[in-house]
């Protein structure tokens, strides 16, 4: 019994329990900023829109026509509100991805994600998770764009608590 214990013990102990990591991607007047990001396989990364109509697109590059060949492809509706996207990268690779709005991508609206796959893991959460709400340190939901504070509110239930310099 003990030596069973003691195999299963060390059997835990050899997995690294998954912390997932929340990336925010400022965009704007034909910009993404980082433009280059480099994350885990399970980080999470929130599109926000610092004025003006956008989206992401890692489908199709809107300059060429092209397929961007990403590891997995998706494209958010363009808006104008500040939350515009949510994506949880599950598959390790290099995404490329664009604003397919007018002519933003010819004007340097333009992106890379790298995904750092991770060995011997266990994955909390694997599925796409979509900003449901935001709310201020007094418990207020907010609209605009959040500074201090601010509680995130998603789709599926869960909370992240962010502070936020701007």
């Amino acid at each position: 019994m003990k030596k069973t214990l003691s195999i299963i013990f060390l059997l835990a102990l050899s997995f690294t329990v998954y912390c997932q990591t929340s990336h925010t991607v400022s965009s704007g007047s034909y910009y993404y900023y980082p433009s280059t990001l480099t994350i885990s396989v399970g980080d999470t990364v929130h599109w926000v829109n610092d004025g003006g109509l956008h989206n992401v697109n890692f489908d199709n590059n809107s300059i060429t026509g092209a397929s961007f060949n990403n590891p997995e492809s998706f494209i958010s509706s363009p808006t104008t509100s500040y939350n515009m996207y949510t994506h949880i990268f599950t598959i390790a690779g290099t995404y490329d991805y664009d604003c397919s709005v007018g002519s933003h991508a010819a004007s340097g609206m333009v992106g890379t994600i790298i995904v750092n796959g991770t060995s011997s893991t266990i994955f909390l959460s694997s599925k796409n998770k979509t900003l449901r709400n935001m709310y201020n340190l007094y418990g207020q939901e907010i609209s605009k764009t959040p500074h201090g504070f601010v509680l995130f509110r998603y789709n599926d239930g869960s909370l992240e608590k962010k502070y936020i310099l701007k």
